[in-house]
């Protein structure tokens, strides 16, 4: 266990940074968009940097990073629910540092185009079209392979929600990719 003391900043990116792409293929597949994808991954690690003060040595700090970002897409969702879309445009930011993201042009970045390409057009088509809570929690289980327990506590939800959720979105998955398959064959 170390302390946190004057090495905030260098413990905080020691742990973050291997964490920076799978965040943002989570993020990706959460928003199915490249550019929200790059802000909630941004926002995700800024607020975790901001609170990294309360995370507890010694446990699980990718469970940790995936429920920040998690609770920011679903508060995102929420607020978006309420209110009509608006366009912000901020300024460019000072001399801070900046993470790098996987290119959006994979032409130009092999690495880029096979985390791109990893699941199959067909399953992509099917998981976008599961309902919003489904969709999450299967991510979060199948694809980022968290365990229940730490789905749960990244959605904020009972275990057994998160079992049920997955549950269910697994059988509609099913249902979806038989569907397509099908329609693909006549």
């Amino acid at each position: 266990m170390w302390i946190f003391g004057g090495n905030k900043r260098r413990q905080f990116e020691q742990l973050a940074r291997p964490l920076v792409k799978p965040l943002y293929q989570t993020a990706l597949r959460l928003t199915r968009q490249k550019e929200r994808a790059e802000d909630l991954t941004q926002d995700t690690l800024v607020r975790a940097y901001e609170r990294f003060h309360l995370f507890t040595p010694g446990t699980n700090f990718r469970a940790w990073l995936f429920t920040i970002l998690t609770h920011l897409y679903l508060n995102d969702c929420e607020r978006a629910s309420r209110r009509p879309s608006l366009v912000s445009v901020s300024k460019g930011d000072d001399d801070s540092e900046e993470w790098d993201f996987p290119s959006t042009n994979t032409q130009d970045n092999p690495e880029a185009a096979l985390l791109t390409n990893l699941l199959p057009e067909r399953l992509q088509e099917a998981l976008d079209a599961l309902p919003e809570e489904y969709r999450v929690a299967v991510i979060l289980v199948d694809i980022e392979e968290m365990n229940y327990q730490e789905a749960a506590t990244a959605l904020g939800i009972p275990i057994g929600t998160v079992r049920s959720r997955v549950s269910r979105g697994r059988g509609i998955l099913r249902k979806l990719l038989t569907t397509i398959t099908h329609l693909m064959l006549l």
